[in-house]
């Protein structure tokens, strides 16, 4: 992709450490909006020309299909179906989520709403874009059950002012580390 930044500026970008607000169709499209970076293995993006690792989704739970250690379901958004998938540890007791008997919650599951995961629930996801069997796929670090459907409202007025910033250049790169921004 031409004009992307070179892998030793990555880490200055502030969209790279980031969980930039998504829309299912800058997947699924065909626009070259979300694409993989030329280096990044698979873990890093371009999201609009920019390097990114992770995003956040909001839409509805559409199918759910929950298997050992694991739990994979559908997000629809109002603008196209993605794959998602959360990963839930056992723990000594082999219960999945690392959740113990006296109702401790293990790192795995630190994040993740396991209530809030049923069909047509709308729910906020971040985690990490990936490819599997040539279709994407969402590896959910985090999941929120949103009960108010105003928060739908305002992820997609955010989705989009975020999309102006970065197409504006208000969110602009870092290129230079060693420079002081204080005056």
């Amino acid at each position: 992709m031409a004009g992307a930044p070179q892998v030793s500026q990555w880490g200055l970008d502030p969209l790279f450490f980031s969980h930039p607000k998504l829309a299912i169709r800058e997947l699924v499209g065909g626009e070259d909006v979300w694409v993989p970076a030329p280096e990044g293995n698979g873990a890093v993006h371009l999201y609009r020309g920019r390097p990114v690792r992770r995003c956040e989704m909001m839409g509805c739970v559409v199918s759910l299909n929950p298997k050992p250690g694991k739990t994979v379901f559908t997000l629809d958004d109002g603008t196209g179906c993605v794959e998602c998938v959360v990963w839930m540890g056992m723990d000594e007791t082999g219960t999945a989520g690392g959740g113990g008997t006296d109702g401790t919650v293990g790192a795995d599951a630190f994040g993740v709403d396991p209530d809030g995961l049923r069909v047509g629930a709308l729910v906020r996801i971040q985690g990490r874009m990936t490819m599997y069997r040539a279709k994407w796929q969402l590896a959910v670090n985090a999941l929120q059950c949103c009960k108010d459907p105003n928060e739908e409202i305002l992820f997609w007025v955010d989705w989009v002012r975020a999309g102006e910033d970065i197409e504006a250049g208000r969110v602009a790169p870092r290129t230079d580390p060693g420079k002081n921004e204080q005056q």
